[in-house]
This record gives C-alpha cells, structure tokens and sequence, in this order.
C-alpha cells in the first residue's frame, strides 16, 4: 500500500494546481506565452527526430513488413485498452467503456494477446481516450501551448493528463518485469511503426514547412479540438486528421 502514495500525491497536487489555475486558461485562442522555450524544446524535438526517430523506424519498417508492423502496433494498443475503460468510466461513457472492455476481451482471447484485432468484425471498436479528455469532460479548458521534451505538443492540460495515465496505468501495476519489458518494446515499435506510416506527413511539417514550430502547434491544436468537440467535427471535417491519429 505504501508504495501507492507517491503516485497519488503525484495525482493530486496537479489536479490542485490545474484547478487553482483553470479560471485564467483560455479556449479557442493560439496565445503562446511559452513561445521562447517552446522553441527551444522543439528545436531538441526536432534534432531527435532526425538523427534517431526518422531513421529508426526507417529501419524498423525495412525489417518488419506492413503485417509485422500492424500486429505489434494492435499488440501495444490492446494493453492500453484498460487505460481507455478506466477514463472512459471516469467520463461517465459506459457505452464506450462497455466496447473497450469487449474490444479488450475479444482482442486478448481470440485475437492472441491483441496481435489480431477480430474485435472489429464484430462491430466492437471503441476509439481511444485519455486523462486529458477526461479533464476536458469534466470541464477543465485547455490552458496554453507546451511543447514538451521527448512527449511532443501538447498543452498544460494534456502535459497533466499524459502524466496521470502514465502513473496510473492499470496494467502496469499487474505486469511481471518480463512482460512490462515485452510490453515496453511492443510501445517501442508502435511509435517506429506510426512514425513510418506518417513519414511524408511529418517529414512535410518538420522539414518543408517554413516555421516548423508554428506548422506543428497549428496540426496539434486543431486536431486536438477536433478530437475532443464533436459538434466540430460533425460540422468540418479536421485537416490535420491524418497527422494527429
């Protein structure tokens, strides 16, 4: 049990901070306060990206075929499913809740250990979610632009979400070490095998456009607020879909 606090305490001091701090967020603007260390980070993004991402899933997508890439990618998410079930619980979507335990039980049994995904011929195909979806729920605004180190765009809300579904991850506290290795891999090549599939997309925003900073806060924003107000996307269709998957 005691080694249940620091996690909790890590979960509720950010959750105090974000409430302390919620009535001066703002919602559909592109303010940037953090502009000068946004840029920064994503210099160091973008370097990382080029000398080690790009030609890692390179070489990852010459080594697996398309198929190998699919099944380790469907391994890796199946295992987040928990992840979804419980943020979906918290958002109070059971029918969400309720196919992402189907999908889950479906993709684990017949679907051997989530490498096939035979969920989605039963119709059984919950989308993803996550913490900072959940704060959207529950009614918490986005707050600025952040661009962190390693984990990419985000925002001061999502930066706390991604933080919680990390410590918080159901799975993880089940795992033999053999498996949360298996699993870290499997989370490894998944990153390998999305940033393949997306190269010429990425490749376009991170290397082509003009202000690549500018280009990659404009995607994740807009894709982000699609994502999450589906009055929005009922009404246009999100243009940086592809990039924000």
């Amino acid at each position: 049990m005691k080694r249940l606090y620091k996690p909790i305490l890590f979960f509720l001091l950010p959750l105090f901070f974000l409430s302390a701090c919620s009535p001066n967020f703002k919602l559909g603007n592109y303010d940037d306060p953090y502009e000068n260390v946004n840029r920064k980070s994503h210099e160091i993004n973008k370097a990382i990206d080029k000398k080690v991402l790009r030609p890692s899933s390179n070489v990852y997508a010459k080594i697996l075929g398309k198929k190998s890439r699919n099944a380790v990618s469907n391994f890796s998410e199946n295992w987040g499913l928990p992840k979804d079930f419980v943020n979906y619980t918290l958002q109070g979507d059971i029918g969400n809740a309720s196919k992402t335990t189907g999908q889950f039980f479906i993709n684990s049994t017949i679907g051997i250990a989530g490498v096939f995904v035979p969920s989605e011929k039963f119709g059984i195909n919950a989308r993803g979610t996550d913490f900072g979806e959940t704060l959207h729920k529950w009614g918490f605004s986005e707050g600025d632009y952040v661009e962190v180190l390693l984990l990419g765009p985000s925002t001061e809300r999502d930066v706390i979400g991604k933080v919680v579904d990390m410590l918080f991850d159901p799975i993880g506290f089940t795992l033999s070490p053999w498996q949360s290795r298996l699993r870290t891999a499997a989370n490894i090549g998944n990153v390998l095998g999305t940033r393949a599939a997306l190269g010429s997309t990425i490749d376009d925003v991170l290397y082509l456009s003009a202000d690549s900073y500018s280009q990659t806060k404009l995607a994740y924003l807009q894709g982000r607020r699609f994502r999450l107000n589906p009055e929005i996307s009922a009404t246009y269709s999100d243009p940086y879909e592809e990039f924000n998957e």
